[in-house]
């Protein structure tokens, strides 16, 4: 049966509600044999047991705002790949990162299969005559129009 976006669209929700929490349920999303390209992390990681052992420690019960800019749902046929723009705000920093998933349908319902998160801009590359915060500013500007009118295509 295919997938629906507005079933893939509540599945983040509730999904992102958890990262936000750093509840465990953020770890009950993936399927077992899910694999992981994490900025923290310089290899592959294959499998959910795996991905939970390295993260879940200074994961679980921390605080953290994450707004999910842009997002597109693409649904191909018992799956979807679902791709935005993540602005993440925890301990008084911001990270702001590009982030791909591929959701499919699993036994107990929908399941995130692969995550891929990379970093927005390269760390240390200047940026000539703009202060970070008008980078900031801007780049809500530019998230909220598109938002606004969708993403060309």
């Amino acid at each position: 049966m295919a997938l629906k976006a507005d079933d893939v669209s509540a599945f983040l929700k509730r999904w992102v509600s958890s990262y936000e929490n750093g509840d465990k349920t953020f770890f009950d999303a993936f399927s077992n044999d899910a694999s992981f390209f994490s900025i923290s992390s310089p290899t592959r990681i294959d499998g959910l047991e795996e991905f939970r052992r390295g993260f879940e420690e200074q994961f679980l019960g921390e605080k953290r705002r994450s707004q999910i800019l842009s997002p597109e749902i693409r649904v191909i046929g018992d799956a979807a790949v679902v791709s935005y723009h993540n602005r993440v705000s925890a301990g008084g920093g911001t990270a702001n990162l590009r982030a791909t998933l591929v959701v499919v349908q699993g036994k107990g319902g929908l399941e995130i299969a692969h995550l891929h998160t990379s970093p927005l801009a390269s760390v240390g590359v200047p940026v000539q005559g703009r202060a970070p915060e008008a980078i900031t500013l801007l780049e809500e500007r530019v998230a909220t129009a598109a938002a606004a009118v969708g993403t060309p295509k």
